[in-house]
């Protein structure tokens, strides 16, 4: 088994001006991805799953506050506040980001981006980053012809094949794609994520998704990790997970997601994600679970549930999640 990804009690925050204080995004994140693995993290909005995947991508801001460790195959990258992504990022490490059509430069044709990526990572002349660009660009469903178009010209699915045929360009062993089908029609989105799921079994890409729709994770991830205010608290194969939900959290996400075809009255989640300044002795989920009780005043450890080795929850109370 080959390790494309290793965080150890990772924990990453940011100032926070007002209150003078360090807001952490991420708190104590041990997680392991095998290379070839194509893994969801899952997640409403302030989960923390967005810092972790920056922090794999390498693109953290320069403000932010990291202790810890991550290694991208066997290479330490974060070790504590010490970060070095050179030989990773952009080489083994590609991000696509949530929106097309702001990643892209509009003055620049879609040859030129190519160009300077290639330029820039390989020292490549126009001419081998122009073939590069018709073959990366034929993996994706794309010809040749929008190599002479500016992002203005290419609708929201394109500009996404885009960037997906950009990562795949560089030769990139592990992709990081932000919320991939957000910005493209309902009716895209099942291409997006099948090509995604080509790339990821044809090329043996890591792919490493994220996204707040965990039903959507079905289709394309064979394990997904849930977070919840810097925290895994649920961890296990994709299809266990959306079969047998064992945090009260994660079965309280399924139930705020419409089924196509199914009606039942939606729940949405009430409150707000915990903002957590100091390490907290509690479970931070108690102020909004239906299940708290006395044992949530004190913090959870990852427990092994079921028969399934990899399946793991973060809560006391688990066997009463139905």
């Amino acid at each position: 088994m080959v390790l494309a990804v290793k965080t150890v009690n990772l924990r990453i925050g940011y100032l926070d001006e007002e209150e003078e204080k360090i807001q952490w995004a991420v708190r104590g994140v041990d997680l392991e991805i095998q290379e070839g693995e194509s893994f969801c993290l899952v997640g409403e909005s302030g989960s923390g799953k967005t810092t972790l995947a920056n922090a794999i991508a390498g693109i953290l801001p320069p403000h932010a506050v990291t202790q810890g460790k991550v290694y991208i195959f066997d290479k330490l990258v974060v070790d504590d506040s010490s970060r070095n992504y050179n030989g990773v990022r952009g080489r083994i490490v590609n991000y696509i980001p949530q929106n097309p059509g702001t990643s892209l430069n509009p003055f620049l044709t879609i040859e030129d981006h190519f160009y300077y990526v290639l330029r820039d990572l390989y020292k490549y002349d126009k001419s081998k980053s122009k073939s590069i660009a018709i073959e990366t660009l034929s993996k994706v469903g794309l010809t040749s012809e929008i190599l002479d178009y500016y992002p203005h010209e290419l609708s929201g699915g394109m500009k996404q094949r885009v960037l997906i045929a950009l990562a795949l360009a560089s030769n990139a062993r592990i992709i990081v794609a932000d919320e991939p089908t957000s910005s493209v029609d309902a009716s895209l989105r099942a291409g997006i994520l099948g090509l995604l799921s080509k790339l990821n079994k044809e090329y043996r890409v890591t792919l490493i998704i994220v996204t707040h729709d965990i039903k959507m994770t079905s289709a394309i991830c064979n394990r997904t990790a849930v977070m919840y205010s810097g925290e895994i608290v649920e961890i296990g194969k994709t299809s266990i997970i959306l079969q047998s939900p064992k945090h009260p959290y994660t079965r309280m996400l399924m139930e705020c997601v419409p089924i196509l075809g199914v009606e039942k009255p939606l729940k949405p989640l009430p409150g707000e994600p915990t903002r957590i300044f100091e390490d907290i002795s509690w479970c931070s989920f108690r102020e909004r679970c239906p299940y708290a009780s006395v044992e949530c005043k004190t913090t959870p450890s990852m427990i092994p549930v079921g028969d399934d080795e990899s399946h793991f929850v973060k809560c006391w109370r688990f066997h009463e999640v139905a």
